[in-house]
């Protein structure tokens, strides 16, 4: 075959390759786009060179590609995302699935379940893996959904593989906001391995630890109450009171009651539990933290139900202490790079100085963790989205609103290529995006931006929330031509 228009092999590979790519920007590191590869596309006019230094296949070249060469460089773009991605649980594993994921999710449109092969197939499996490692499954339901057909197409539709794709499948689609569905989708997995293992296997108690999670989201609370007693009782029976498994069942039991208002009943079982976390696994493990920090929430929810002010202000300082000690205990972690639980930690501190009006305070703990999330978890990542627009609120109350703009539509941009519209983090970021328009006397962009987003925003954070209520009034007026929001 030719090489088009007397290109090198490396820049060849790189077109061919690139073909299969989607229309983003080129993940920067991808092993096929040397530098004089890169520099031989571009020379030609079939790269597009952005002002950051990325680069794009133009999409007529990626047309006339495809069209000239067919297969060609399908199998290796895959794989070349594969290497991008990196050794499992590296440092940089998440940044770098946030870069290529818009390409993946392009090389599966272009491609079918009958066509994959093993390695590239696992590439596409990890991706789903990390992506609910991170809470992003409204992306991992296109991917998750191609890897359940690979299954079924390669080892069967009723392999211990393909249920176990189904069951990856279930949990995207309860963090997309579909639990109802995803509990249908599980249901029927843990019946299958009930059928083909046995009840008492593993895989089975494990499904109904995930079960019980997507009933809880669904508002199913009695139905996950069930579920986890049965869970308590036979992780107790087989594997001891001081097993973390037996442990997390316990808290999710009190997740469950404080989820269905019944909160002095939870508090009452994290204040049981806690210490026994603190025995078994230690005061600075994870779940232990997470077991303090709910209890603490829990504890505080009670008291501003019935607290002066004066109380009020006394549990904001206590708030700082305990995020600030819980905050300590998590970065003692002797992990180099920072976890995503520190790093929340690190967003909490800094949220809690912020309404404290510590404003310089708040802002460098924002920039710290920022700084700190970015290059392990990505801009898009939700953690460093949320960080992003927690900032931008600190230049809206400083009354710099054109700042505050510019930083909340950054994260937006972010929020939509790596999460999606419908994700919490981006519909709170367009929220505020929305805002911000109006009081930057944005009329028609601001009007805009509401009319594309409300309906999504509605449906995501729910009518409860004041913002919503607020801009869905705002449409109504707007509407009626009698605009009622005060600037």
């Amino acid at each position: 075959m030719n090489k088009p228009n007397g290109l090198s092999d490396d820049a060849t590979a790189l077109l061919t390759t690139a073909a299969w790519l989607g229309p983003d920007p080129l993940p920067p590191g991808l092993p096929t786009a040397s530098a004089e590869a890169v520099a031989e596309l571009a020379a030609q006019g079939m790269l597009i060179r952005h002002q950051d230094g990325r680069c794009t296949l133009s999409e007529e070249a990626r047309r006339q590609v495809r069209a000239t060469h067919g297969i060609r460089g399908r199998d290796e773009a895959i794989l070349a995302l594969g290497d991008f991605l990196g050794e499992p649980d590296s440092p940089s594993e998440t940044a770098h699935c946030l870069a290529m994921l818009p390409h993946l999710t392009y090389w599966t449109e272009q491609t079918r379940p009958e066509d994959d092969f093993a390695d590239g197939a696992v590439i596409v499996a990890r991706t789903v893996v990390i992506l609910l490692e991170n809470d992003m499954g409204a992306r991992a339901v296109p991917l998750a959904q191609r890897f359940v057909r690979t299954c079924e197409a390669h080892v069967g539709r009723d392999a211990p593989l393909t249920l176990t794709a189904r069951s990856n499948l279930a949990a995207a689609h309860d963090q997309a906001g579909e639990p109802l569905r995803g509990a249908r989708l599980l249901e029927k997995v843990v019946q299958a391995r009930i059928e083909a293992q046995g009840a008492e296997h593993p895989s089975v108690w494990d499904g109904y630890t995930n079960l019980g999670g997507i009933l809880l989201h669904a508002g199913e609370y009695e139905r996950a109450e069930q579920i986890v007693k049965r869970i308590i009782e036979h992780s107790t029976a087989t594997r001891g009171t001081g097993n973390r498994d037996t442990l997390m069942a316990r808290n999710n039991l009190a997740v469950i009651w404080e989820r269905a208002g019944r909160t002095a009943e939870a508090v009452a079982l994290w204040e049981e539990i806690l210490p026994r976390f603190e025995e078994a696994l230690g005061a600075g493990d994870s779940d232990t933290l997470d077991i303090r920090a709910a209890l603490y929430r829990a504890r505080r929810s009670l008291e501003e139900e019935h607290g002066t002010e004066e109380e009020e202000r006394q549990g904001s300082a206590r708030d700082l202490k305990e995020i600030e000690h819980r905050a300590a205990l998590r970065s003692a972690d002797p992990e180099q790079h920072i976890s995503q639980s520190a790093l929340a930690a690190m967003i909490e501190r800094a949220t809690v100085l912020r309404d404290a009006g510590q404003h310089d305070e708040a802002q460098a703990a924002f920039t710290e963790a920022i700084d700190k999330g970015r290059g392990v978890l990505g801009d898009g990542h939700p953690l460093i989205v949320s960080a992003r627009y927690r900032l931008m609120h600190i230049d809206q109350l400083r009354g710099r609103t054109d700042v505050a703009l510019a930083a909340a539509q950054a994260a937006l941009a972010e929020a939509d290529r790596s999460l999606g519209r419908t994700h919490y983090e981006t519909l709170v970021t367009a929220a505020n995006v929305i805002v911000l328009l109006l009081e930057d006397q944005q009329d028609q962009a601001h009007e805009e931006l509401l009319e594309d987003r409300l309906a999504d925003i509605i449906e995501g954070l729910g009518f409860s929330d004041p913002l919503v209520r607020a801009l869905a009034a705002h449409r109504a007026s707007l509407a009626l031509g009698q605009p009622d929001w005060r600037r």
